[in-house]
């Protein structure tokens, strides 16, 4: 049981970090201008309405990877064929997406996307695991 909880928060915290990282090099891509006021709504919607495609594309990479990893990770860790514990750790990170949705304005297209990749790519990495520890 211990196993399994510490294989969740350590992918759901490699997911986050991964997520970071991208969101990072993303800020280094498309930064925002300096005047930028973060409490003016408007001026942020405006901003992000008018980001390229590649913006939001780097972010669906680092949340497929991060979800990869994280699944990965759940079973390495938990040495379990669970498919429970991806579930759930792709359902959290699936939460917090839908709470950046509120937070910040995003593409339409972008949200059904973003709903869809977390629990698959969870479930993908832990699978890759089996594949990679069985040498296919």
């Amino acid at each position: 049981m211990k196993r399994n909880i510490l294989s969740v928060v350590v992918g759901l915290a490699t997911a986050i970090i991964t997520f970071l990282i991208a969101e990072t090099i993303n800020g280094n891509l498309h930064p925002a201008p300096t005047t930028l006021d973060y409490k003016n709504t408007i001026a942020i919607r405006a901003f992000y309405e008018n980001q390229p495609i590649s913006l939001w594309l780097l972010v669906l990479a680092g949340w497929i990877i991060g979800s990869l990893l994280c699944g990965f990770l759940i079973k390495l860790i938990s040495k379990s064929d669970n498919k429970k514990l991806p579930i759930i750790a792709g359902c959290i990170l699936t939460l917090s997406a839908v709470a950046n949705f509120f937070s910040l304005p995003h593409p339409t297209w972008f949200i059904v996307v973003g709903l869809l990749v977390f629990i698959p790519s969870t479930l993908l990495g832990h699978k890759l695991y089996k594949l990679k520890s069985n040498g296919q």
